[in-house]
This record gives C-alpha cells, structure tokens and sequence, in this order.
C-alpha cells in the first residue's frame, strides 16, 4: 500500500474513533485487535454475570483489556478512575484462578487529548499494589498503532469499505503535512528562557551542511516550538511521525541529489538546500504557514533525520 493510501486509511480510522462511544468503541476494539493478535479472545457479556472486568484478553501472557469509551472524555475523568479500580477488582476476583494476571489495559477512548493525570496515578497504585508488569492507559493512539500495522485486506474490513485511490486525488502527498502545520500554527509555545536550548552537535551539523548564519537563525528559533511538535506526536500515532519523517528525508534527498548536477558554491550548499525544501512543502506562503514549516524542519534537523551528519571526531 502506497504512504498516500496509508495516510487515508488512518483518517478515515480516527474518524471512526472520534464518532464510536460505549459499546461502538469496545467492538471497533475488539475487531482490530481480532485481527492484529492471534492469540486475542474477546469476552462476550452473559447475563447478570457480564464480562467480569475482562473485555479481552490474551492468556499466554498474561494480558487483560477493559475499555471505557464516554462520549465526553474530560467530563467522565472521575467515572474512569472508579471503573479502572473497580473492573480490576473483579478481574483479580473472577479470573486470577484462571489465568495468571500480568498485564492490565485500561482501554480509554481519550480522542487524541492524552491520558489524563488522575488516571495514570491510579492505574499506578493499581500496578504497585498488585505487582503486576504492565498497568497503564491504552489510548486512542494505540489503537491506531494497533491499525496501522494490519494488511490491507484487514484495514478494508475494518473500515467497512474501500481506502481511495490516490492517482485521482490532488494534492494528498501534503495533507498529513498540512494538517501537522496547522496543530503548530494552533499551539505554538512562546519563547521563554526556559526552553531547552540546542546540543553542541547542532553547532557541529550547522558548520558541516554549510548552513549561514542567516538560515542558522531560522533553525534556532523554528527549534524552539520542539515541544508542541513532540505534543502533537504523542497525541497522534507512530504511523504519523514515521510518515512524516520519510517524507521530509525524501524531499532532502531529493534536493541532495539535484545539486549534485548544479555548480552551487559549498558556502550557499546548506541555505540552498533549506529553502528549496520549505519551498517544496509549503503550499501557502503565508508567514505562519513557513514559520511552522520551519519549526518542522528545525524539529527534523536536530532529530538528524535531514541534512548531514558530521563524522564521529
């Protein structure tokens, strides 16, 4: 499947997951994870008895899933932390003879806001009381991780329908950029002193890709929103940065590649090479849109993923 298709199928499944609440969510769940593990078994409820805390589960190591999916996740903050205590309770009562318990999932559709501060302590006590490896929030973020990494016959029949072909779309090569541009437009830090300041090998990769002093700057003061692009990683799934990361190294090697033909003097190489590429993925020249674009590939830059690596001294 081709990253444009790729991209397609994960918005059309954080669709579902922005629109599935209760017992929507718990089978969009549980039709994923059906799929992506073999040894998953879903716990149907049966009468006065329910799923006793086990939504699913896979023994041979010990996993345990409940999912709680509200409607309004930040309204519900209390009702999660008492369901999380109270299903493990029932777990540990119900299925601790059958199987070992390990590992506890506390599958809460947080739709892409993060786990909430509250919730994390508790499935912290929940772990440290009852000694178990694993004891933390599956987000809807993993879920999507989970998706991600199905074929693609399994990716149709979870989404119920075909993932669009790209050859008749325009512009789908940006969309995932566009869309990590706005959330940095939306939610850009200000600079304070506090931030955390460049390594010394940004010095070093600036010197050796024959980056001015002019576009060093740009880099400098685009690194500064590092940690709302870090946010926006977190909230999203690993599809996400894995995509974007591919593409912006492709367009530099690109770039790499085409000055190679060109007599370019080795003090203009590194501006020459930054500007084409802020010109190749930004589409609107507004001055929020390249600042943004900036701050993406200042983010890159330092993560080494464009321009060169200096040797090892």
């Amino acid at each position: 499947m081709t990253p444009e298709r790729r991209y397609f199928a994960r918005i059309q499944f954080r669709n579902r997951i922005l629109e599935a609440n209760g017992q929507r969510y718990q089978d969009l769940f549980i039709d994923v994870m059906t799929k992506r593990c073999n040894g998953f078994r879903p716990i149907k409820p049966h009468g006065t008895f329910g799923d006793e805390g086990n939504d699913g589960h896979i023994s041979n190591c010990g996993r345990y899933y409940q999912v709680y999916a509200p409607e309004n996740p930040k309204e519900n903050i209390i009702n999660a932390i008492n369901k999380a205590e109270k299903d493990f309770k029932r777990l540990k009562e119900k299925w601790s003879e059958t199987a070992l318990i390990e590992e506890y999932l506390f599958v809460f559709n947080d739709k892409f806001q993060g786990a909430y501060p509250k919730i994390e302590h508790t499935l912290a006590k929940i772990k440290r009381d009852n000694g178990l490896k694993v004891c933390e929030p599956f987000l809807a973020k993993d879920l999507v991780n989970e998706f991600m990494n199905l074929n693609e016959d399994d990716m149709i029949a979870v989404l119920g329908g075909v993932i669009p072909r790209t050859e008749y779309l325009q512009d789908i090569d940006y969309a995932i950029l566009t869309e990590i541009l706005q959330y940095i437009m939306d939610n850009s830090e200000s600079l304070t002193i506090n931030i955390k300041l460049q390594s010394p090998d940004f010095d070093k990769k600036i010197q050796f890709n024959c980056i001015s002093k002019s576009v060093d700057s740009l880099l400098r003061t685009g690194s500064f929103q590092q940690g709302t692009i870090e946010n926006y990683f977190v909230k999203n799934s690993n599809f996400t940065r894995a995509d974007i990361r591919d593409r912006l190294a492709a367009i530099y090697d690109k770039v790499k590649n085409e000055i190679m033909k060109f007599k370019i003097n080795d003090i203009e190489r590194g501006d020459h090479v930054f500007f084409v590429i802020l010109d190749d993925i930004v589409q609107n020249k507004k001055r929020a849109v390249q600042d943004a674009a900036i701050a993406l590939m200042a983010f890159f830059f330092e993560t080494c993923d464009i321009f060169e690596e200096p040797p090892d001294e």
